[in-house]
């Protein structure tokens, strides 16, 4: 399986992926990315600082970073419901699908994101010769990786009306 969009990752855990202790809220953690050569995907692992601590010299991420854990909201629902397709959700589908003809988009929906600040960016990182973006949202820390497709300014009018036909009114 080649890199061609393999970038759909797990959300964050909720407790250590070496100690398997649960995080406690506002507690310091590392989330890491891994690129798995058997699986030919990106895999996320999370850790305590004491982990992380032990760890971090014996492995070489992809990426990673540290992050204060926030736990779930206490009534067990998402914090957002989405009636309609909106960005992020199209940035979402869009992702879980890997069309190859959706690259530009995703990438225009990304960027849209990070300016409403929904999505911050976190790291960027070359693989295989494509630059990769490696967004969080900010509210659940789930991790979004985006290829940046080298957009031409002369592109940019036909994608954005692509993405204006998606959104509800």
């Amino acid at each position: 399986m080649s890199l061609e969009r393999q970038w759909k990752l797990a959300a964050r855990k909720h407790a250590c992926s070496h100690t398997e202790q649960p995080f406690e809220e506002g507690q310091p953690f590392y989330t890491a990315i891994f690129w798995d050569e058997e699986e030919g995907g990106f895999r996320r692992e999370d850790y305590c600082e004491q982990a992380w601590e032990e760890l971090h010299e014996t492995f070489k991420p992809f990426s990673f970073w540290r992050s204060l854990y926030e736990p779930p909201s206490a009534d067990g629902k998402k914090q957002e419901a989405v009636d309609q397709e909106d960005a992020e959700a199209a940035l979402k589908r869009m992702i879980s699908e890997n069309d190859p003809e959706t690259e530009k988009t995703r990438y225009l929906l990304a960027l849209m994101l990070e300016r409403k600040r929904i999505l911050q960016q976190i790291d960027m990182q070359e693989k295989d010769g494509q630059d990769l973006i490696i967004y969080k949202r900010r509210k659940t820390e789930e991790i979004f990786i985006v290829a940046d497709p080298g957009l031409q300014l002369d592109e940019v009018p036909r994608i954005q009306a692509e993405v204006l036909a998606m959104m509800p009114l």
